[in-house]
C-alpha cells in the first residue's frame, strides 16, 4: 500500500521525543517526574509536530496527511495550554510556511479549535486520571477530529464511498493515529510510573538505613551503659571497699569513654566529608600514626615494618587522612591475636599515591569481604563497621579507591590509591 513508509517514519518521529525525554530529563534528574516541564514537553512536541508535516502523505489528491494530531494532543495534554498555544502558533506558522493552503488547511482551520480547546481545558484533570482513563479520552479527541475529516475526504470525491480507492488507506491511516497515541500513552506513563517508583525505592532505603542505624545506636549504647548501672549500683552499697569503688569508678569511666568513642564514629558516619583542603604530608603523617601505633602492636606481638617514598603530598584533610590511617593500622593489629606483621608501604606510581596496608591475619572468607564496609557488620566481637565505614567515605571524598585483598588464615591487604595533585601533574609533565 502506497504511503505506508511515510506513515511509519512519522510514528518514529513521534516515538523519538518521548525515549529523548526520558533519557535526557527523567532519568539524569534523579526525583520523581515533575507534573509539567512546558520547555521540554513543549520543544520536544513542536519538533514532533514539525517532522510529521515535513513528511507527510500526499497519495490524495488535494489532501496531506500526517500524525501530527498525536503529539498536538499529546503536548498540550501533558504540557498544558502554554504550551497548547505554542504548538498552535508552530502548527499554523509552518502550514503557511510550507505554502500548503489547499482544502486541507481550510478542514484543519475549522475542525481544529474545537478539540484543541477541549484538550487544554482537560489537561489540568488529565494528569490526575489513570492510565487507561488517559488512553481512552486521548483516542476520544482523536476521533472527534477523525471521523469527520475522512467523511469530508470520501465524499468530496466524485466516486461514492465505497468505491473510493482511496478507503483501505483513509482506515489504515485512522488505526494507525489511534495505535500512536496509545503507545505514546502507554509509554509516557510507564516513565512516569518508573520515576515516581524510583523516588519512593529511594526514600524506603532511606528508612531502612535510619532504622538499622538507629537498632546499632541502641546496641551499641546499651552494653555500656548497663555496665555502669551496675557499677553505680554496687556503689551505693555500705559493704564495698575503697580499693573496689575505685575500681568500680576507673570501669564506669572506661564505659562512658566506649560510649563516646561509638558516638564519634556514628558523628563520623553521618558527616565525613572533608571540610578541610590542605596539603598533607604523606609521609610524615604515615610515619607518624605508624609510630603512635606500634606500642600498641608490641603489646599484641606484633611487628610493624614500613617502607615509606619521601616526598609524598596530597590535598585533604590531614586529621581525616591520619584517621583513616589509624583506623586501618589498628583493624591489621587487631586481626592478629597471636602475632603477626603488619606491613606498611608508601610510594608514587602513575601519577597516584599508594598506601599498602596488609597483615599476616586471621584473614576473612569471600563472604564475609562482600559485606566489608557496611556500618553494622564487624569481624571483630566488639567492633561496630563504622570505622571502617568512615574510612571508605573519607578515602572517596578525596577522590581516592580502595581496594581489598583478603584470605582466611592468610592475612588482609587494603591498597589505598590517590590522584595526584594538580601540581604534581603540572611538574612531571615532559617538556614541550
Amino acid at each position: 500500500m502506497a504511503g505506508i513508509q511515510e506513515v511509519l517514519l512519522n510514528l518514529l518521529f513521534i516515538l523519538l521525543p518521548i525515549f529523548i525525554y526520558q533519557n535526557f530529563w527523567v532519568d539524569k534528574l534523579g526525583t520523581a517526574m515533575p507534573r509539567r516541564n512546558g520547555v521540554a514537553i513543549g520543544s520536544l512536541s513542536i519538533a514532533s509536530v514539525l517532522l510529521c508535516m515535513t513528511f507527510p502523505v500526499s497519495i490524495i489528491p488535494g489532501y496531506v496527511l500526517d500524525l501530527r494530531l498525536v503529539p498536538m494532543l499529546i503536548g498540550i495534554l501533558y504540557g498544558g495550554w502554554r504550551v497548547g498555544i505554542f504548538l498552535i502558533i508552530a502548527l499554523f506558522g509552518y502550514r503557511v510556511l510550507i505554502g500548503s493552503l489547499g482544502i486541507g488547511f481550510l478542514l484543519m482551520t475549522i475542525s481544529f479549535p474545537v478539540v484543541i480547546a477541549l484538550a487544554i481545558l482537560s489537561a489540568k484533570r488529565y494528569l490526575l486520571i489513570g492510565r487507561r482513563p488517559k488512553i481512552i479520552f486521548t483516542i476520544l479527541l482523536l476521533l472527534v477530529l477523525l471521523i469527520p475529516t475522512n467523511l469530508i475526504i470520501v465524499h468530496s470525491m466524485e466516486v461514492t464511498p465505497w468505491q473510493n480507492p482511496h478507503l483501505p488507506f483513509l482506515a489504515f491511516f485512522t488505526l494507525i493515529n489511534l495505535f500512536a497515541a496509545w503507545l505514546a500513552v502507554y509509554l509516557i506513563e510507564n516513565i512516569r510510573e518508573k520515576a515516581h517508583m524510583r523516588v519512593e525505592v529511594q526514600q524506603s532505603e532511606k528508612l531502612y538505613v535510619l532504622g538499622e542505624l538507629a537498632a546499632a545506636i541502641a546496641h551499641e549504647m546499651r552494653n555500656p551503659m548497663t555496665v555502669v548501672r551496675g557499677f553505680l549500683q554496687l556503689l551505693q552499697e555500705q559493704s564495698v571497699s575503697p580499693e573496689k569503688q575505685k575500681m568500680f569508678l576507673e570501669l564506669s569511666i572506661e564505659e562512658l569513654d566506649r560510649s563516646e568513642a561509638i558516638i564519634s564514629d556514628y558523628l563520623a558516619y553521618a558527616k565525613p566529608q572533608i571540610d578541610k583542603h590542605e596539603g598533607i604530608e604523606v609521609s610524615e603523617r604515615v610515619r607518624s600514626v605508624a609510630g603512635v601505633v606500634t606500642s600498641y602492636a608490641t603489646l599484641r606481638s606484633v611487628t610493624v615494618e614500613s617502607q615509606i617514598e619521601d616526598g609524598l603530598e596530597l590535598t585533604g584533610d590531614p586529621e581525616k587522612f591520619s584517621q583513616v590511617l589509624m583506623n586501618l593500622f589498628k583493624n591489621g593489629i587487631e586481626a592478629m591475636p597471636q602475632g603477626g606483621t603488619l606491613h606498611i608501604h608508601a610510594y608514587k606510581r602513575a601519577r597516584q599515591i599508594h598506601i599498602d596496608v596488609s597483615d599476616t591475619g586471621v584473614g576473612m572468607t569471600p563472604a564475609e569481604l562482600a559485606r566489608l564496609g557496611n556500618p553494622y557488620y564487624s569481624t571483630k566481637e566488639t567492633g561496630t563497621g563504622l570505622g571502617l565505614m568512615v574510612t571508605y567515605q573519607i578515602v572517596h571524598s578525596m577522590s581516592g579507591h580502595i581496594q581489598v585483598k583478603s584470605e582466611k588464615g592468610k592475612g588482609t591487604q587494603f591498597a589505598l590509591s590517590f590522584p595526584l595533585p594538580d601540581k604534581h601533574h603540572e611538574k612531571n609533565a615532559p617538556p614541550k
